[in-house]
């Protein structure tokens, strides 16, 4: 499934980044060759005038001086003495510049303008020629080739100027400039796309993997009480004689299944309230700051005191040091909750004779309360200390009775993470810590 959101989300990037790169070579190839053109015409037009200034303003050049050259059929040879310009048709390739070649036409065939700028080679002459005669006026015209001629009448004679199609070469060459710089960024973008789409998808993977796993987990946890109600169900019914005293100890099981059903699906409902706070971030968390002030001091104490009993029975000690007053700007149902989640889950996992210590203090230089409990035991190996905020998950694995299932501190940190309290866990020495820190309130 995410190969193919992959190479979805890689196809789009490319066509996106295709459509663009064609669009902006086709913007800059129409506005070079335009500009070309222009150019092109430009050049052709002021040749025109420059020959026909200088053949209608000197008579010797309308007597046939030297600088004029006709051709008919065969055609004649320049005048003695008269260094030829270029000859455009042989080899574009090696001309200098767009030399610009320029003719008189008449009745009886094209005849070389003065300050004409080259030579029509002899192979294209008779077909640019017959192209003259039909070309349209002040119109640029193509010819087969590779020629451009704008045929202009000027004080009663016809001129027509030729020139190689620069334009044409220009477009292209940057057609094959185009193709290469395309093809190296369609490379690029590609190799790009594909590490990104790999960054972009990475979460979605976590997230997916995550649901996959909390499905499974959950599914094994209801499973055993299913399994349970099951089989005590069907003692029951298989025996209708016995009374209902005498089965007790079968529907107390049951009833106790019942009851560990209930509080995972309870804690599973918090665990989604607790996840849709998270999505509403940093805004939820501000509000609840900017909510009442809540005397942390005596949530400390009230949860404390309800493990007074539990400490007795399980043969452990609790130990607290808490400052009195101590005012934060939270939700108090909020904070009750996590320090009776932190406070079972060190009871829960301390030694038999050990000691669970609370510890409440507030630093007025850093505006903030810090509560934090340990408790002695067998601690937590560095390797797992960063998953035991993982739901379902447990540091031995068990999923005995007593064990729980795995989502009290998942709870935790969603709520501390709702609060902007930073949960923070250590173990050392056999001692393992869990600690927040909330901002005090302003009295």
């Amino acid at each position: 499934m995410f190969r193919k959101l992959q190479m979805r989300f890689v196809g789009m990037v490319m066509a996106v980044v295709t459509a663009i790169l064609l669009a902006v070579f086709a913007c800059i190839g129409a506005l070079s060759y335009q500009r070309s053109a222009e150019q092109l015409a430009s050049d052709l037009n002021a040749a025109i005038d420059m020959s026909a200034d200088e053949r209608h303003g000197s008579p010797d050049v309308r007597a046939g001086a030297p600088g004029v050259d006709r051709f008919e059929g065969e055609g004649s040879r320049p005048a003695e003495g008269w260094s030829a310009p270029p000859q455009l048709g042989r080899h574009p390739d090696e001309r200098m510049g767009d030399p610009v070649a320029v003719y008189a036409l008449d009745g009886s065939g094209l005849e070389v303008a003065p300050r004409s700028g080259a030579l029509l080679d002899r192979d294209v002459l008779a077909s640019v020629a017959d192209a003259a005669v039909t070309a349209p006026f002040d119109e640029i015209v193509r010819t087969s080739e590779g020629m451009v001629l704008l045929k202009r009448e000027v004080r009663g004679s016809t001129y027509v100027a030729c020139a190689n199609d620069s334009a044409a070469a220009s477009l292209q060459g940057l057609g094959v400039i185009f193709a290469v710089v395309g093809a190296g960024a369609l490379v690029a973008f590609l190799i790009i796309s594909i590490l990104f789409s790999r960054w972009a998808l990475r979460p979605v993977r976590q997230a997916w993997d995550q649901q996959r796993e909390f499905v499974a987990n959950a599914s094994h946890e209801l499973k055993t009480p299913l399994a349970i109600i099951k089989a005590n169900t069907e003692i029951v019914r298989d025996e209708p004689e016995v009374p209902v005293a005498a089965q007790e100890r079968w529907l107390s099981s049951t009833l106790e299944a019942a009851e560990g059903m209930e509080q995972l699906l309870d804690d599973m409902l918090v665990l989604a309230s607790v996840d849709e706070g998270a999505v509403r971030g940093s805004a939820q968390g501000a509000s609840d700051a900017d909510g009442a002030a809540a005397d942390i001091s005596r949530v400390v104490e009230g949860a404390v005191l309800q493990h007074e009993s539990r400490a007795f029975e399980g043969g452990f000690s609790v130990e607290d040091h808490i400052e009195e007053g101590v005012q934060v700007r939270a939700d108090p149902d909020a904070v009750a909750r996590l320090v009776q989640i932190l406070l079972d889950n060190a009871c829960k996992y301390v030694d038999v004779g050990g000691v669970v210590s609370v510890r409440l203090v507030q630093d007025a230089a850093r505006g903030c309360a810090t509560f934090s409990v340990e408790n002695t035991g067998g601690g937590i190996p560095p390797e797992k200390i960063d998953r035991i905020f993982d739901r379902f998950y447990r540091v031995d694995g068990s999923r005995a009775e007593g064990a729980g299932h795995g989502l009290g501190l998942a709870i935790a940190k969603g709520i501390s993470d709702r609060l902007g309290a930073h949960l923070a866990a250590s173990s050392e020495g056999g001692l393992t810590r869990f600690s927040f820190e909330l901002p005090l309130s302003h009295r």
